[in-house]
């Protein structure tokens, strides 16, 4: 089963609405949207309005004006890549949002069958090889950085494959 790392960011944990969704194969190719949503930005928490909003639009062709016009390149995307595909988060609420930009683009029931949810939170434990190597994709991205959907996919990724590919000797 070939891997997918997920990660959303969302304006707020209670009644939240998706912001962003950074995806990355276990091979390395990428998908990231955003939600370039003036209203649902406003409504935002504040950390997200002091942390994850003012790093949107550094990756072009990203912002989206909403649910249903993200979750379109999110399935295409998610097709090409050869199924079935466990879809890798750390936390439930990244799998939900991926659940509403797909629902909300009319592409869920065309997908469900082939997406499942493995939730891999602690694959960073601290002082773990899964640590150091999410905290050496943070440091390497110094623009956009952590709490950018696209690069905590990358992070949750190389936190993966260093706990469970064995290095080469």
């Amino acid at each position: 089963m070939h891997r997918v790392f997920l990660d959303a960011e969302f304006t707020q944990f209670r009644d939240g609405r998706l912001l962003a969704l950074g995806l990355v194969s276990e091979d390395g190719r990428e998908c990231y949207v955003e939600i370039d949503d003036a209203a649902r930005h406003a409504r935002a928490s504040d950390f997200c309005k002091d942390t994850v909003i003012p790093q949107f639009g550094l990756v072009p062709g990203a912002g989206m004006p909403d649910d249903a016009t993200a979750g379109g390149p999110v399935a295409d995307w998610l097709v090409s890549l050869a199924a079935p595909l466990a879809v890798c988060h750390d936390y439930k609420l990244d799998w939900h949002f991926l659940q509403v930009a797909l629902r909300a683009a009319g592409r869920w029931d065309g997908l469900a069958e082939t997406l499942h949810a493995q939730d891999i939170a602690g694959v960073a434990q601290p002082g773990s090889a899964g640590e150091a190597a999410q905290d050496a994709v943070f440091e390497a991205s110094r623009w956009p950085t952590r709490h950018h959907a696209l690069v905590d996919a990358r992070a949750l990724r190389a936190a993966w494959l260093a706990t469970f590919t064995p290095s080469a000797s």
